[in-house]
């Protein structure tokens, strides 16, 4: 739940609307709240949580069989790409002058939804492309091929981007980061466990069978393999792996464009910022040194044959997606089935509905926030996130390991905080893509080259801090450290996570909680790094900051001895920023709770539960949900959250006033000791 340079999951709630009670003082008669027959009263609420919540919910909603995991975040996800199909394919229907934003999106979704022209064309389209690569000769072409795959949004060997400098957040530098591995992690290259044995061998037989549906001989494609696994398993093993990179010291690397030169002769870099269309002279931030050093060795020890076979796949990997059905059912077979136990492939228009929105999502966002999301929801929501600021600081007072001095900055960084609520005040400019009816993968190439000169054309320049990172009808949100800055789009201001007319309790442990949330991810294991302003700077005293490491520590140790399956365990210390978020969130939303309670109490009894009841209930049935086995060991391994299960009982086990909620006792499975609780905010 957090942005970092790139940016990832996190939440919060509100949608066309009144506001609960707390926030407007008015009196609502009739108060929803949750639906108390999903509740499973066989399980002991202080021994099972989880389940006594939500196990009714998960026998109402079983695991569809397109899916790896299913809870409320993805039917809601779900129930707002319905909306979004209804608008794409009224668009696609309609007739629109060409250049139009109506027509792009009408058009880029048609061909999309097009299969027959798709399975007619094959891989036609993509002749040119492989045609280009098979001509490679020299290095300097080879060079030249990964200049060109990065124009038109095609992962190979590394990433180049343009982002925030992070100890001058107002201006974005270019940045190299570390890439060109095809399976989702470095660790199933490198590591000699049976898991990561076996999805190697899976990966390169899934190699094999998709340079064959291209048309290679299997013989040729099984040496193809050979040389694709030897490129990619060097890359991988002079990778960060996913804790080492959750590190912005360890990330950030600024140098002169004349040291990276120096550093990595072995390759030309103004050929290759001149041939992205790049004309910039400034830093260069190289996030992961030892890589670029593989990769400064690899440009004179590996065969310009093998990098050809490397590139063929690249762009096959690339564009699976948008081909025939062949070659996207053997794309499904290993990166769904395989690695996350999904046993069959969404529907077309929801793989067509993500890659639309993928190349024009502001656009749609526009249109969705225009029929869906009332402008005055944004006014509404801010005073809601104002609670939860005026919350945060009551607990930053009471912190008693924290120093004046701290505190001070803290509040500091609190009241600076940027929010941003619904959708953009600034639509995004569309008019340079060009959308066709030639064929789906050409219009997919050309929306990631326009975004790919969007991005380029931020290098050495300002941040625009009213920039947007989620499109609006996204079901996401985000702290962007950086900027200092907490945003939930539109997509995510509905149910589960808020009411209309909604009891306090549960609209407070949903999108309270949430905003908390966000806003704790400015003081996590890593947002805590950054000042108000943005800036990667130490303004902790340093007493301060070794307390904080050991009650962090406290909770990195909880989630190491949480036993998913077998002898696989949590990973305390890489969903550490999540794990302190959700602790934080939750205990600022109890707090905001109960001033909302002071202020205009509601009623003690509802369905038989009290207040707060209530409120712990509600927070369980934010993380309902059910997920295959092979999902939850790959997002053990890879993720940075933890499994719904652990965000249930992690914060609710060190939380005194769950205990009391619910009578959890010493000896109960859910009790820890005083003593061994996690308290940070």
């Amino acid at each position: 739940m957090k942005f970092k340079l790139t940016v990832q999951f996190a939440l919060i709630a509100v949608f066309a609307m009144t506001l609960i009670n707390s926030c407007t003082q008015q009196k609502v008669e009739k108060k929803i709240t949750l639906d108390v027959s999903l509740i499973d009263t066989t399980f002991d609420p202080a021994e099972d949580f989880y389940h006594y919540a939500n196990n009714g919910w998960m026998q109402k909603y079983p695991l569809p069989d397109d899916e790896s995991r299913y809870g409320s975040f993805d039917q809601l996800g779900k129930e707002t790409s319905k909306k979004v199909r209804s608008l794409l394919e009224e668009l696609a229907q309609g007739s629109y002058e060409q250049g139009t934003i109506e027509q792009k999106i009408g058009d880029f979704y048609a061909m999309g939804m097009d299969s027959a022209k798709i399975e007619e064309q094959g891989l036609e389209p993509l002749k040119p492309e492989f045609e280009k690569i098979a001509a490679i000769e020299t290095m300097e072409d080879v060079q030249a091929q990964i200049a060109h795959f990065h124009v038109y949004g095609v992962g190979s060997v590394f990433g180049f981007f343009g982002s925030i400098d992070i100890k001058n957040s107002g201006m974005n530098i270019a940045h190299l980061n570390q890439g060109g591995i095809g399976m989702t992690d470095r660790d199933y290259y490198v590591n000699d466990d049976e898991r990561s044995i076996e999805i190697r061998q899976a990966y390169q037989e899934h190699l094999v069978k998709m340079l064959v549906l291209s048309g290679i001989s299997e013989d040729e494609a099984k040496e193809m393999t050979k040389a694709i696994m030897k490129i990619e398993t060097r890359l991988a093993a002079a990778s960060f792996t996913r804790l080492e990179n959750r590190n912005p010291h360890a990330t950030y690397n600024k140098m002169p464009q004349e040291e990276v030169a120096k550093l990595y002769p072995n390759f030309d870099w103004k050929a290759y910022m001149t041939a992205i269309g790049v004309d910039y002279d400034g830093d260069i931030n190289v996030r992961q040194i030892k890589f670029f050093e593989e990769l400064n060795n690899m440009m004179t020890e590996i065969k310009v044959e093998e990098w050809k076979d490397y590139f063929y796949w690249n762009f096959l990997n690339a564009t699976a997606n948008y081909l025939n059905h062949a070659i996207q059912e053997q794309n499904f077979d290993f990166y769904g089935r395989t690695m996350s136990g999904s046993q069959q492939m969404r529907p077309r228009w929801r793989r067509v509905l993500g890659s639309t929105n993928g190349a024009l999502g502001d656009a749609i966002g526009q249109k969705f926030c225009e029929i869906y999301f009332p402008a005055e929801a944004k006014e509404r929501m801010v005073i809601l996130v104002e609670n939860l600021r005026v919350a945060y600081g009551q607990r930053i007072d009471k912190l008693e390991w924290m120093s004046d001095e701290t505190k001070v900055k803290a509040h500091d960084k609190l009241a600076s905080m940027r929010v941003k609520i619904g959708y953009p005040d600034e639509w995004r400019d569309f008019s340079e893509l060009e959308v066709g009816r030639e064929a789906f993968i050409l219009n997919v190439l050309a929306a990631n080259k326009f975004g790919r000169d969007y991005n380029n054309s931020k290098i050495g320049k300002p941040v625009n801090k009213e920039e947007w990172f989620f499109p609006a009808h996204t079901v996401n949100a985000y702290y962007a450290p950086p900027l200092n800055e907490i945003c939930f789009p539109a997509g995510i201001l509905q149910p589960p996570f808020f009411y209309p007319d909604g009891d306090n309790a549960i609209n407070y442990a949903a999108i309270g909680a949430v905003i908390g949330h966000e806003m704790s991810h400015g003081f996590d294991d890593q947002g805590r790094k950054y000042d108000k302003e943005g800036n990667l700077t130490d303004w902790w005293t340093e007493e301060d900051s070794e307390k904080f490491n050991a009650r962090a520590q406290v909770l990195v140790e909880q989630f190491n001895n949480i036993v998913i399956i077998d002898d696989l365990y949590a990973n305390g210390e890489l969903s550490l920023g999540e794990n302190i978020a959700d602790l934080g969130g939750l205990s600022i939303a109890y707090t905001a709770f109960q001033n909302a309670q002071k202020e205009n109490p509601q009623a003690e009894m509802i369905d038989g539960f009290a207040p707060d009841q209530r409120f712990f209930l509600s927070w369980a049935r934010v993380w309902a949900q059910n997920i295959r086995e092979k999902d939850m060991i790959r997002r053990t391994q890879e993720g940075v959250h933890s499994l719904g299960i652990n965000r249930v009982h992690g914060p609710l086990a060190n939380m005194p006033e769950f205990h009391a909620a619910f009578g959890v006792k010493e000896g109960n499975a859910l009790y820890i000791p005083e003593e061994k609780r996690a308290s940070i905010w």
